[in-house]
C-alpha cells in the first residue's frame, strides 16, 4: 500500500508500461487529480489505491480495465 505522503503535486504519473499519463495535481487525503496538458486541459481523479509504486519523481499506476486514461501525448495529438 502506498503512503499518500509519498505523493506530491507536480510528480509525473505513468502507466504500467512507463508512458506518461500526466502530472499529479490537487492532492486530497485519499486521491489526487491527474492533470493532462499545460495548462491542464483534462483532469482525472485517481485514488491512492490505484498507485502501484512511487519511484523517485514518477508515480506508476496499476493497470485497471475499467479506467481508461489515455497517455498524455496521444490525447494532445487528437486535438
Amino acid at each position: 500500500m502506498i503512503d499518500p505522503g509519498e505523493l506530491h503535486e507536480g510528480m509525473t504519473v505513468r502507466d504500467v508500461d512507463g508512458r506518461k499519463l500526466g502530472t499529479v495535481g490537487n492532492m486530497g487525503a485519499t486521491q489526487f487529480e491527474l492533470e493532462q496538458g499545460s495548462p491542464a486541459r483534462r483532469d482525472f481523479v485517481v485514488h491512492v489505491h490505484q498507485v502501484a509504486r512511487v519511484q523517485e519523481r514518477d508515480v506508476f499506476l496499476h493497470p485497471h480495465p475499467r479506467v481508461a486514461v489515455p497517455p498524455e501525448e496521444e490525447e494532445l495529438l487528437r486535438r
